[in-house]
């Protein structure tokens, strides 16, 4: 169970120190952002939708809790971290799954993951029985939708409406019909897998790219473009062109 967190906290000493905790106590939890700018983590947070923040109280722009009510998406285990004791209990009655004491103890730290990771584990066990598929195994299933998670919600796309997929760092840009995009925080290599896999309709046609071969219009030769019917110019790397070639049938 592979986690994303952010790192909040106006010190950079204070985010540099949990990251090394984390690198070097935790399994599983990937640092995808960090920022010692209060209103910069609302975007950060909305965003790359994490399954952790670690959010540090007593911040001079706007403290944590300032912060929270600031967002619109608050579907993540929120961690406090702060050097002041008596915010314990206020941290839990605002929606903490857990609140750290400044200096951090790996131990501390790393029940506080290993609970919200029981949690997620729970959670997976036990919505099958109410008749609920999880996204995440939804996503699994042999169908012709795919759900695409964005800072707006869920949405369930038509595969045959996706045009191509475009690597963005640890986001994904999908291209679909009608001049639509969706950004999901999801990686490209994640999509590869699922997509890719068995299934003819999709290939990664270079590093950042993943195509529906139904939506090619035309190859061009001279550049080893491919170009897509939304008209988007794509670039053929020389390691997939005979997979790409062989379905051409050239």
């Amino acid at each position: 169970m592979r986690l994303r967190a952010i790192i909040i906290d106006d010190e950079q000493t204070g985010i540099e120190t949990l990251k090394f905790l984390i690198e070097k106590y935790i399994t599983d939890v990937k640092i995808v952002a960090q920022t010692t700018i209060a209103s910069d983590a609302i975007e950060l947070i909305e965003n790359y939708m994490p399954e952790i923040v670690f959010l540090d109280i007593s911040m001079p722009e706007m403290d944590g809790f300032e912060l929270l009510e600031k967002l619109s998406w608050k579907n993540f285990h929120l961690v406090f971290t702060t050097a002041h004791q008596e915010y314990g209990l206020k941290a839990l009655k605002n929606g903490a799954f857990d609140y750290l004491l400044k200096p951090i103890d790996h131990k501390d730290l790393k029940l506080a993951v290993e609970k919200i990771k029981l949690k997620l584990v729970n959670e997976k066990n036990i919505l099958p029985e109410m008749d609920f598929t999880p996204l995440n195994e939804l996503q699994q299933l042999p169908t012709n939708k795919l759900a695409i998670t964005s800072k707006q919600g869920v949405e369930y796309v038509e595969l045959t409406d996706i045009i191509s997929l475009e690597s963005r760092s640890n986001y994904t840009l999908i291209y679909l019909n009608n001049d639509r995009t969706l950004l999901t925080p999801k990686t490209l290599k994640e999509f590869e897998t699922q997509l890719c896999n068995g299934n003819t309709q999709y290939i990664r046609v270079h590093n950042s790219f993943i195509i529906n071969l139904h939506k090619v219009l035309r190859y061009i030769k001279d550049t080893d473009d491919i170009i897509m019917t939304n008209n988007q110019k794509i670039p053929l790397a020389k390691s997939r062109r005979e997979v790409f070639m062989n379905w051409l049938e050239v």
